[in-house]
């Protein structure tokens, strides 16, 4: 894409990627608006006042047709809906191109990247891809999904670089050119049906990956993943499966993608026996009267949970809720023999309650803190008292980190 056929471009979103795609645009003197739904009082007043000082205007509490009529090309942030959203439906009207902060950065690099999807275990994939290659490779970057936008570091990749992106389904949806050398899919699970209209539909954007490859490029595929063959059809580069090499699919993928790079298992094995894990994935948190605290706000879906309670081998109290993303919570049914009761909070409570039909005590609290002292003052020695949600935090909470923090606040609070 000829970025020079862009001079103004207008930022839908201000969070982490939109002020990162702000940067971008910034140092290639392109003019930038920025069109944002929130009051400006949820932001930086310094941070704003600065930007403007650089020309960049702003549109705060809503999004209007004159603000963003003059611009070419509109980038939006993950969390804006590519379907009912007020700023597509404008710039579909306008005819202005729209992309997300993924396929942009993608324009200015020639730099090799591998991009990794699935409902579960991106990160933590992502994460291990880029220390099992590091030791290799001279130049190598990460970011993406996992926490740094790439439009921060895009600029400063070389051809002979390495690029490794976590990449979500959101940013998925908005890909053109996004050409991965190699493209990963781990698993595809029920997740975010608030926002896609069905599982198929959120499928067919998980395979957007594979999307632009060639045969110079390579698709690393979970060999036990949900209609693999309809993938299959569709993919025109090498193919690499994976399933069982190592104790988990992670561990599995990330040899494989190594291997394409032509390390073994000694340098993966090296890299996995030091993991500890990251933040807010089966995060231990406390021990109290024999009671241990985990924080898995990070499970933002059941089949998340269903794997924290396949890894926790004793008597559980469960502690979920959030914001509904119209998933079914009955499939975790089979995997709570070892839940003594669950706790509830969040929009989704009386939802999940119903779904698991009385196969086990649940009870809804009316807030956080209230479930989780409750949560506490039930727990026996030689229990786990596990947050687990399998819910988005948006209703009580900023982001999930913001939702495991407050929880262990609240259990490192908590006294003998």
């Amino acid at each position: 894409m000829d970025i020079d056929n862009f001079r103004k471009v207008c930022i839908v979103g201000w969070a982490k990627s939109g002020a990162s795609a702000c940067n971008l645009l910034l140092s290639l003197n392109k003019k930038v608006l920025v069109t944002e739904e929130k009051n400006s009082s949820f932001f930086d007043s310094n941070q704003i006042n600065a930007y403007k000082r650089l020309g960049v205007e702003f549109e705060f509490g809503g999004h209007s047709h004159d603000f963003m009529k003059e611009s070419q090309l509109v980038i939006l942030s993950p969390g804006v809906d590519t379907v009912s959203s007020q700023p597509v439906k404008i710039a579909n009207e306008l005819g202005i191109l729209s992309v997300g902060e993924i396929e942009f950065s993608s324009w200015f690099t020639q730099a090799k990247i591998i991009a990794i999807t699935g409902t579960n275990g991106k990160t933590t994939t992502a994460q291990l891809t880029y220390e099992v290659l590091k030791p290799s490779r001279k130049r190598l970057f990460l970011g993406g999904n996992i926490g740094t936008p790439f439009s921060s570091f895009v600029l400063d990749t070389k051809k002979r670089d390495l690029i490794i992106l976590e990449v979500s389904s959101f940013q998925l949806e908005t890909i053109l050119e996004f050409k991965p050398y190699v493209a990963t899919l781990l698993n595809i699970t029920p997740d975010h049906l608030d926002r896609h209209p069905n599982l198929q539909a959120y499928f067919k954007t998980k395979a957007n990956i594979f999307k632009n490859q060639d045969e110079g490029d390579w698709a690393v595929i979970n060999k036990n993943v949900n209609s693999r063959k309809k993938i299959e059809e569709k993919i025109k580069s090498k193919k690499v499966y994976f399933s069982n090499e190592f104790s988990n699919e992670n561990f599995s993928c990330v040899y494989r993608v190594a291997s394409i790079f032509g390390l073994g298992k000694a340098d993966c094995l090296s890299v996995f026996v030091n993991f500890k894990g990251f933040s807010h994935r089966l995060q231990f948190t406390k021990e109290l009267r024999g009671i241990t605290f985990i924080n898995d706000s990070k499970a933002t879906n059941p089949s998340s949970t269903i794997w924290a309670l396949q890894n926790i081998k004793t008597p559980v109290i469960l502690l979920a809720g959030g914001k509904d993303k119209g998933l079914d919570y009955a499939s975790v049914t089979p995997f709570m023999k070892k839940v003594k009761r669950i706790n509830l909070f969040g929009e989704a409570s009386e939802k999940i309650k119903k779904a698991l039909n009385s196969n086990i005590e649940a009870e809804i609290f009316p807030s956080f803190k209230e479930a989780i002292l409750t949560s506490y003052r039930q727990a026996e020695s030689g229990d786990t008292v596990l947050l687990s949600p399998m819910c988005s935090s948006f209703d009580m909470f900023s982001d999930y980190q913001h939702r495991g923090n407050s929880f262990m606040e609240i259990v490192n609070s908590l006294k003998a």
